[in-house]
Protein backbone atom coordinates (compact mmCIF):
# COMPACT_ATOMS: atom_id res chain seq x y z
CA UNK A 1 0.00 0.00 0.00
CA UNK A 2 1.23 3.35 -1.01
CA UNK A 3 0.10 5.48 1.89
CA UNK A 4 -2.72 4.98 4.83
CA UNK A 5 -5.57 7.77 5.54
CA UNK A 6 -7.82 7.58 8.59
CA UNK A 7 -11.11 9.48 8.34
CA UNK A 8 -12.87 9.96 11.53
CA UNK A 9 -16.31 10.10 11.92
CA UNK A 10 -19.62 8.13 10.38
CA UNK A 11 -21.54 11.23 9.30
CA UNK A 12 -22.35 12.87 5.53
CA UNK A 13 -19.14 13.89 5.38
CA UNK A 14 -17.20 11.24 5.78
CA UNK A 15 -19.26 9.16 3.37
CA UNK A 16 -18.48 11.89 1.01
CA UNK A 17 -14.66 11.71 1.36
CA UNK A 18 -14.80 7.90 1.47
CA UNK A 19 -17.14 7.33 -2.21
CA UNK A 20 -15.01 9.64 -3.43
CA UNK A 21 -12.12 7.77 -2.70
CA UNK A 22 -12.98 4.78 -4.19
CA UNK A 23 -13.20 6.35 -7.34
CA UNK A 24 -10.21 8.57 -7.67
CA UNK A 25 -6.90 6.78 -6.88
CA UNK A 26 -4.97 5.16 -9.27
CA UNK A 27 -3.10 4.10 -6.66
CA UNK A 28 -3.09 1.61 -3.77
CA UNK A 29 -4.22 3.63 -0.98
CA UNK A 30 -5.64 2.49 2.22
CA UNK A 31 -8.68 3.98 3.47
CA UNK A 32 -9.76 3.40 6.95
CA UNK A 33 -12.68 4.71 8.82
CA UNK A 34 -13.28 5.11 12.57
CA UNK A 35 -16.46 5.54 14.04
CA UNK A 36 -18.44 4.37 17.32
CA UNK A 37 -21.26 2.72 15.25
CA UNK A 38 -20.24 -0.45 13.87
CA UNK A 39 -23.75 -0.42 11.23
CA UNK A 40 -22.70 2.89 9.82
CA UNK A 41 -19.32 1.73 9.34
CA UNK A 42 -21.04 -1.51 7.72
CA UNK A 43 -23.11 1.17 5.42
CA UNK A 44 -20.19 2.93 4.73
CA UNK A 45 -17.20 -0.31 3.97
CA UNK A 46 -20.13 -1.90 1.72
CA UNK A 47 -20.63 1.31 -0.53
CA UNK A 48 -16.80 2.15 -0.82
CA UNK A 49 -16.00 -1.35 -1.68
CA UNK A 50 -18.38 -1.81 -4.13
CA UNK A 51 -18.06 1.72 -5.33
CA UNK A 52 -14.18 0.70 -6.07
CA UNK A 53 -15.06 -2.81 -7.64
CA UNK A 54 -16.70 -0.96 -10.18
CA UNK A 55 -14.25 1.66 -11.25
CA UNK A 56 -11.55 -1.45 -10.89
CA UNK A 57 -9.72 0.91 -8.52
CA UNK A 58 -7.03 -0.14 -6.49
CA UNK A 59 -8.39 1.61 -3.07
CA UNK A 60 -8.64 -0.84 -0.35
CA UNK A 61 -10.87 -0.19 2.42
CA UNK A 62 -11.00 -1.23 6.21
CA UNK A 63 -12.98 0.16 9.25
CA UNK A 64 -12.58 0.62 13.10
CA UNK A 65 -14.57 0.54 16.16
CA UNK A 66 -13.55 3.84 17.64
CA UNK A 67 -15.55 6.14 19.51
CA UNK A 68 -13.74 9.23 19.23
CA UNK A 69 -15.22 10.69 22.99
CA UNK A 70 -13.99 7.81 25.00
CA UNK A 71 -11.45 6.45 22.70
CA UNK A 72 -7.66 6.73 23.14
CA UNK A 73 -6.50 8.61 19.93
CA UNK A 74 -2.83 7.75 20.42
CA UNK A 75 -3.26 4.38 20.87
CA UNK A 76 -5.28 4.07 17.42
CA UNK A 77 -2.38 5.85 15.90
CA UNK A 78 0.10 3.49 17.29
CA UNK A 79 -1.73 0.48 16.03
CA UNK A 80 -2.55 1.45 12.52
CA UNK A 81 0.43 4.12 11.36
CA UNK A 82 -1.98 6.49 9.27
CA UNK A 83 -0.25 8.73 6.76
CA UNK A 84 -3.01 11.38 6.51
CA UNK A 85 -5.49 11.99 9.44
CA UNK A 86 -9.24 13.64 8.41
CA UNK A 87 -11.01 14.84 11.31
CA UNK A 88 -14.90 14.67 10.28
CA UNK A 89 -16.44 14.24 14.04
CA UNK A 90 -17.31 16.96 16.18
CA UNK A 91 -20.12 17.77 18.84
CA UNK A 92 -22.03 19.75 16.56
CA UNK A 93 -24.50 18.46 13.51
CA UNK A 94 -26.32 20.64 11.15
CA UNK A 95 -29.26 18.53 10.48
CA UNK A 96 -29.99 18.16 14.16
CA UNK A 97 -32.64 21.07 13.93
CA UNK A 98 -34.43 18.93 11.63
CA UNK A 99 -34.49 15.92 12.74
CA UNK A 100 -34.39 16.31 17.19
CA UNK A 101 -35.54 20.20 17.15
CA UNK A 102 -35.13 21.93 20.55
CA UNK A 103 -34.98 25.06 22.28
CA UNK A 104 -30.95 24.46 22.21
CA UNK A 105 -31.02 23.61 18.24
CA UNK A 106 -33.18 26.90 18.04
CA UNK A 107 -30.34 28.79 20.09
CA UNK A 108 -27.88 27.48 17.03
CA UNK A 109 -30.10 28.51 14.49
CA UNK A 110 -30.06 32.48 15.54
CA UNK A 111 -26.76 32.49 17.56
CA UNK A 112 -24.36 32.98 14.51
CA UNK A 113 -21.96 30.17 13.65
CA UNK A 114 -19.44 31.00 16.26
CA UNK A 115 -21.56 29.91 18.65
CA UNK A 116 -19.94 26.33 17.48
CA UNK A 117 -16.70 26.60 17.78
CA UNK A 118 -15.83 24.87 21.08
CA UNK A 119 -18.50 21.93 19.74
CA UNK A 120 -16.09 21.74 16.30
CA UNK A 121 -12.81 21.67 18.16
CA UNK A 122 -13.69 18.93 20.55
CA UNK A 123 -12.24 16.06 18.57
CA UNK A 124 -10.12 18.22 16.63
CA UNK A 125 -7.90 19.36 19.31
CA UNK A 126 -7.95 15.29 20.82
CA UNK A 127 -6.32 14.26 17.39
CA UNK A 128 -3.89 16.51 16.79
CA UNK A 129 -2.91 16.52 20.12
CA UNK A 130 -2.40 12.43 19.26
CA UNK A 131 -0.93 13.66 15.94
CA UNK A 132 2.11 15.63 17.84
CA UNK A 133 2.90 13.14 20.12
CA UNK A 134 3.08 10.57 17.60
CA UNK A 135 6.67 8.93 16.45
CA UNK A 136 6.22 9.50 12.84
CA UNK A 137 4.69 12.96 11.02
CA UNK A 138 1.43 12.33 10.17
CA UNK A 139 -0.56 14.91 8.53
CA UNK A 140 -3.45 16.43 10.28
CA UNK A 141 -6.40 17.68 8.20
CA UNK A 142 -9.42 19.01 10.12
CA UNK A 143 -13.19 19.03 8.42
CA UNK A 144 -14.92 20.87 11.13
CA UNK A 145 -14.76 24.49 11.10
CA UNK A 146 -11.36 24.66 9.82
CA UNK A 147 -12.01 28.41 9.13
CA UNK A 148 -11.49 28.82 13.12
CA UNK A 149 -10.87 25.92 14.25
CA UNK A 150 -7.56 25.65 12.91
CA UNK A 151 -6.80 29.08 14.23
CA UNK A 152 -7.39 27.89 17.51
CA UNK A 153 -5.32 24.95 16.75
CA UNK A 154 -2.36 26.75 15.98
CA UNK A 155 -2.82 28.96 19.13
CA UNK A 156 -2.46 26.29 20.95
CA UNK A 157 0.81 24.99 19.61
CA UNK A 158 -1.01 21.93 18.26
CA UNK A 159 -0.18 20.90 14.42
CA UNK A 160 -2.67 20.71 11.54
CA UNK A 161 -1.91 20.95 7.87
CA UNK A 162 -5.05 22.73 6.39
CA UNK A 163 -9.13 21.88 6.56
CA UNK A 164 -11.21 20.78 3.77
CA UNK A 165 -14.63 22.28 2.11
CA UNK A 166 -15.78 25.53 2.32
CA UNK A 167 -13.39 27.78 0.19
CA UNK A 168 -12.88 24.68 -1.59
CA UNK A 169 -16.76 24.41 -2.40
CA UNK A 170 -16.64 27.79 -3.30
CA UNK A 171 -13.84 27.29 -5.59
CA UNK A 172 -15.30 24.26 -7.45
CA UNK A 173 -18.60 25.99 -7.77
CA UNK A 174 -16.97 29.05 -9.15
CA UNK A 175 -15.13 26.70 -11.62
CA UNK A 176 -18.53 25.17 -12.90
CA UNK A 177 -20.60 28.47 -13.06
CA UNK A 178 -17.91 30.14 -15.23
CA UNK A 179 -17.36 27.30 -17.84
CA UNK A 180 -13.27 27.29 -16.66
CA UNK A 181 -11.26 25.28 -18.79
CA UNK A 182 -8.45 23.11 -16.86
CA UNK A 183 -5.88 25.84 -17.87
CA UNK A 184 -7.23 28.22 -16.70
CA UNK A 185 -6.04 29.92 -13.35
CA UNK A 186 -8.68 30.56 -10.92
CA UNK A 187 -7.89 32.37 -7.32
CA UNK A 188 -10.61 32.77 -4.87
CA UNK A 189 -10.53 34.71 -1.19
CA UNK A 190 -13.33 33.13 1.14
CA UNK A 191 -14.43 31.98 4.19
CA UNK A 192 -17.13 29.61 5.59
CA UNK A 193 -19.32 32.88 5.80
CA UNK A 194 -19.50 32.50 2.10
CA UNK A 195 -21.03 28.94 1.84
CA UNK A 196 -24.34 31.72 2.11
CA UNK A 197 -24.95 35.03 0.68
CA UNK A 198 -23.36 37.54 2.60
CA UNK A 199 -25.16 40.40 4.78
CA UNK A 200 -25.51 43.66 3.77
CA UNK A 201 -22.02 45.33 4.63
CA UNK A 202 -19.61 42.01 4.66
CA UNK A 203 -17.93 41.37 1.42
CA UNK A 204 -18.69 38.63 -0.70
CA UNK A 205 -16.16 36.14 -1.79
CA UNK A 206 -13.09 37.71 -3.68
CA UNK A 207 -12.24 35.52 -7.02
CA UNK A 208 -9.77 36.25 -9.87
CA UNK A 209 -9.65 34.29 -13.21
CA UNK A 210 -6.45 33.84 -14.79
CA UNK A 211 -5.37 37.19 -12.63
CA UNK A 212 -8.16 39.25 -13.41
CA UNK A 213 -10.98 40.46 -10.69
CA UNK A 214 -14.11 38.30 -11.23
CA UNK A 215 -17.48 40.36 -10.63
CA UNK A 216 -20.98 39.19 -10.07
CA UNK A 217 -19.72 36.69 -7.69
CA UNK A 218 -23.13 36.01 -5.53
CA UNK A 219 -24.83 35.03 -8.63
CA UNK A 220 -21.99 32.84 -9.85
CA UNK A 221 -22.75 30.83 -6.33
CA UNK A 222 -26.55 31.05 -6.28
CA UNK A 223 -26.72 27.36 -7.41
CA UNK A 224 -24.75 26.25 -4.50
CA UNK A 225 -26.28 28.41 -2.34
CA UNK A 226 -29.86 27.54 -2.67
CA UNK A 227 -29.00 23.09 -2.78
CA UNK A 228 -29.91 21.02 0.14
CA UNK A 229 -26.76 21.17 2.83
CA UNK A 230 -26.78 16.86 2.60
CA UNK A 231 -25.97 16.99 -1.94
CA UNK A 232 -23.70 20.01 -1.06
CA UNK A 233 -21.48 17.88 1.16
CA UNK A 234 -21.55 15.31 -1.61
CA UNK A 235 -19.24 18.30 -4.05
CA UNK A 236 -17.38 18.76 -0.61
CA UNK A 237 -16.17 15.16 -0.06
CA UNK A 238 -14.97 15.11 -4.19
CA UNK A 239 -12.83 18.35 -2.95
CA UNK A 240 -11.74 16.71 -0.37
CA UNK A 241 -10.65 13.57 -2.07
CA UNK A 242 -8.95 15.34 -5.03
CA UNK A 243 -7.17 17.43 -2.38
CA UNK A 244 -5.56 13.69 -1.00
CA UNK A 245 -4.80 12.47 -4.14
CA UNK A 246 -2.76 15.71 -5.10
CA UNK A 247 -1.20 15.36 -2.06
CA UNK A 248 -0.04 11.61 -2.31
CA UNK A 249 0.40 12.37 -5.97
CA UNK A 250 3.43 14.65 -4.88
CA UNK A 251 3.20 16.67 -8.09
CA UNK A 252 2.66 20.37 -7.59
CA UNK A 253 -1.14 21.24 -8.02
CA UNK A 254 -3.17 24.70 -7.66
CA UNK A 255 -6.33 24.89 -5.22
CA UNK A 256 -8.03 26.21 -2.49
CA UNK A 257 -8.09 25.03 0.96
CA UNK A 258 -9.57 26.09 4.08
CA UNK A 259 -7.05 27.35 7.46
CA UNK A 260 -3.77 26.13 5.97
CA UNK A 261 -1.30 26.32 8.70
CA UNK A 262 -3.89 27.28 10.66
CA UNK A 263 -4.27 30.86 9.19
CA UNK A 264 -8.50 32.12 9.53
CA UNK A 265 -10.39 31.53 6.73
CA UNK A 266 -9.64 30.45 3.34
CA UNK A 267 -7.03 30.82 0.65
CA UNK A 268 -6.12 29.63 -2.51
CA UNK A 269 -2.47 27.29 -2.25
CA UNK A 270 -0.40 25.60 -4.27
CA UNK A 271 0.55 21.79 -2.80
CA UNK A 272 3.50 19.84 -3.22
CA UNK A 273 3.24 16.76 -1.23
CA UNK A 274 3.47 17.56 2.34
CA UNK A 275 4.40 20.95 1.56
CA UNK A 276 1.69 24.07 0.69
CA UNK A 277 2.23 27.67 0.60
CA UNK A 278 -0.14 30.28 -0.29
CA UNK A 279 -0.64 31.25 -4.05
CA UNK A 280 -2.25 34.72 -3.66
CA UNK A 281 -3.05 37.06 -6.02
CA UNK A 282 -0.37 39.22 -7.41
CA UNK A 283 -2.07 42.57 -5.76
CA UNK A 284 -3.16 40.55 -2.49
CA UNK A 285 0.01 40.24 -0.09
CA UNK A 286 -0.38 37.34 2.69
CA UNK A 287 -0.80 40.39 5.78
CA UNK A 288 -4.27 41.68 3.37
CA UNK A 289 -5.45 37.98 2.59
CA UNK A 290 -5.15 37.43 6.29
CA UNK A 291 -6.58 40.61 7.70
CA UNK A 292 -9.44 40.26 4.97
CA UNK A 293 -10.63 36.83 6.01
CA UNK A 294 -10.48 38.02 10.30
CA UNK A 295 -12.91 40.83 9.30
CA UNK A 296 -15.35 38.17 7.82
CA UNK A 297 -14.47 35.78 10.70
CA UNK A 298 -16.13 38.54 13.18
CA UNK A 299 -19.29 38.41 10.80
CA UNK A 300 -19.47 34.61 11.21
CA UNK A 301 -19.35 35.23 14.58
CA UNK A 302 -15.95 34.04 16.41
CA UNK A 303 -12.15 35.05 15.77
CA UNK A 304 -8.67 34.30 17.13
CA UNK A 305 -6.55 36.49 17.97
CA UNK A 306 -2.65 35.66 17.56
CA UNK A 307 -2.47 35.84 21.31
CA UNK A 308 -4.90 32.96 21.59
CA UNK A 309 -7.83 35.35 22.79
CA UNK A 310 -10.88 34.00 20.72
CA UNK A 311 -13.72 37.01 20.81
CA UNK A 312 -16.95 36.87 19.20
CA UNK A 313 -19.54 38.30 16.89
CA UNK A 314 -22.41 40.55 17.83
CA UNK A 315 -24.89 37.90 17.94
CA UNK A 316 -23.03 35.13 19.49
CA UNK A 317 -22.34 37.61 22.20
CA UNK A 318 -26.29 37.95 22.67
CA UNK A 319 -26.64 34.34 22.87
CA UNK A 320 -23.63 33.19 25.56
CA UNK A 321 -24.73 36.55 27.40
CA UNK A 322 -28.13 35.02 27.74
CA UNK A 323 -26.94 31.02 28.89
CA UNK A 324 -23.50 31.76 29.68
CA UNK A 325 -22.68 35.02 30.32
CA UNK A 326 -19.50 33.82 31.47
CA UNK A 327 -17.63 33.38 28.42
CA UNK A 328 -19.67 36.02 26.24
CA UNK A 329 -16.74 38.64 26.41
CA UNK A 330 -14.58 35.73 24.77
CA UNK A 331 -11.88 33.16 26.54
CA UNK A 332 -7.97 32.42 26.06
CA UNK A 333 -7.73 29.15 23.61
CA UNK A 334 -5.97 27.45 26.67
CA UNK A 335 -9.46 28.11 28.74
CA UNK A 336 -11.25 25.61 25.82
CA UNK A 337 -11.48 22.68 27.61
CA UNK A 338 -14.02 24.40 30.04
CA UNK A 339 -15.63 26.19 27.48
CA UNK A 340 -16.32 22.92 26.39
CA UNK A 341 -17.87 21.55 29.02
CA UNK A 342 -19.95 24.05 29.54
CA UNK A 343 -21.36 24.20 25.90
CA UNK A 344 -22.03 20.59 26.56
CA UNK A 345 -24.06 21.18 29.90
CA UNK A 346 -26.21 23.85 28.04
CA UNK A 347 -26.93 21.30 25.07
CA UNK A 348 -28.13 18.41 27.49
CA UNK A 349 -30.11 20.59 29.57
CA UNK A 350 -32.05 22.48 26.32
CA UNK A 351 -32.40 19.64 24.23
CA UNK A 352 -34.93 18.27 26.92
CA UNK A 353 -36.85 21.42 25.89
CA UNK A 354 -38.47 20.24 22.52
CA UNK A 355 -40.25 22.68 19.75
CA UNK A 356 -42.11 22.15 17.47
CA UNK A 357 -40.01 22.47 14.00
CA UNK A 358 -42.49 25.05 12.41
CA UNK A 359 -41.36 26.97 15.31
CA UNK A 360 -38.04 27.43 14.99
CA UNK A 361 -35.86 30.45 13.56
CA UNK A 362 -35.16 30.25 9.92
Amino acid sequence: MDATILIIGSGSLTRAISYSLALLPSRPHRVIVCARSRDKLNEIIYVSRAKAASAHSPAKFETVEFDPESGDACRLLSSLQPDIIINCASYYSPWEWIHQPSLWTQLLRGAGFGFTLPLQAAFAIKFAKAVAAHSRPVLFINGCYPDAVNPLLRALGLPVFCGIGNIALVAASLRSSLGLMSGQRLQVMAHHLHLYTPKPGVDEAQVWVDGKHCENVTGLLVNQRTSNGLEVNKVIGCTAAVLLRDILDGSGKETHVPGPFGLPGGYPVRVVGARMELNLPANLSECEAIAWNERIAVADGVRILSNGNVEFGEETKLALRQYIPQISEGFHASEIDKVIQSLLQLRQRLTREKVHPLKTNK
